[in-house]
């Protein structure tokens, strides 16, 4: 459903016949669909509208405006999203998905909006040692520069050999970590 119309006399085209979509009008506020204007509410609503007004370049935006009414979609939600985290309004696109009007998405906020906590480290420390000095420049290289100094191996490696090793690591959790502790790399294998 379009949120906005304009009345043309007849449609632009291209000298070679083709409609001309840079020349049509965009539509003015008095041409676009939309509630009776109410001031945004509280802070929350006051910090949404100054951030929909940036981002969709609309002015004024009320509490019971649509974002996608307005001229909002997904990559504008996007951005929309790590705005509202800048100013301290955690959300996430569902949320937004589900309350696209301002007042709506204003009250879905949680009032204690605290980031999402990451689980606790789960790799035991015994087992783990030191790494060289030489193996620190090691853990900057991207994985092409880890495969050229690989492919520099004399001798190489069967990729029959590989292939059987893979298979045993994909029964069990493998892998390998590289993290530091106190200033100090520590390599952990398990």
């Amino acid at each position: 459903m379009p949120s906005g119309f304009v009345v043309l006399e007849a449609f632009p085209l291209t000298p070679n016949g083709k409609l001309d979509r840079k020349a049509l009008p965009a539509p003015d506020g008095s041409q676009l669909s939309s509630r009776a204007y109410a001031a945004p509410e509280g802070e929350a609503e006051t910090t949404l509208a100054a951030i929909w007004r940036e981002l969709l370049g609309v002015e004024p935006v009320g509490r019971h405006d649509n974002f996608f009414e307005l001229g909002g979609h997904s990559l504008l939600a996007v951005t929309l999203v790590e705005r509202m985290r800048q100013a301290g309004l955690h959300s996430d696109i569902r949320q937004l998905f589900g309350a696209a009007d301002l007042a709506a998405l204003a009250a879905s906020l949680s009032g204690d909006s605290a980031l999402v906590a990451a689980p606790a480290n789960g790799i035991p420390a015994e087992g783990c040692e030191a790494i060289t000095p030489e193996m620190v420049t090691l853990t900057a290289l991207s994985q092409a520069q880890i495969a050229a100094i690989a492919a520099q191996v004399p001798g190489g490696w069967p990729i029959s050999r590989t292939s059987t090793r893979w298979r045993r690591c994909r029964k069990a959790s493998c892998s390998t970590t590289c993290w530091a502790a106190k200033a100090t790399p520590i390599w952990s294998r398990l």
